[in-house]
């Protein structure tokens, strides 16, 4: 998997896990094996989560991770595309464009 690949899956598990509240670390794989059937290793899960708090896409607080205005909103755009590989897809283009 690419960079940008592994990254807009970790920003969709964070986007889906944190609808309601942060989500932890657990809690963002879990979604993660979901998506892919995959659970991402913590040095993918590490890297994801530092390049998107330095692109201002995902807050952190106590350990738990929610996406930002910003993200919030290029998420927003994806979830009208039918199924969630697609959306995951859509994803992966807007975080190429970031990189």
């Amino acid at each position: 998997m690419n960079n940008a690949e592994t990254i807009s899956w970790i920003y969709l598990a964070i986007a889906i896990s944190s609808e309601k509240e942060p989500v932890s670390f657990a809690g963002i794989s879990q979604i993660a094996d979901g998506i892919n059937h995959a659970i991402p290793t913590q040095k993918e899960m590490q890297n994801s989560i530092a390049w998107l708090t330095n692109k201002n896409l995902i807050l952190q607080a106590m350990n738990k991770y929610s996406l930002s205005e910003l993200a919030k909103e290029i998420y927003a755009t994806s979830r009208n595309i039918n199924g969630l590989m697609d959306m995951w897809k859509n994803l992966e283009m807007k975080i190429s464009k970031l990189m």
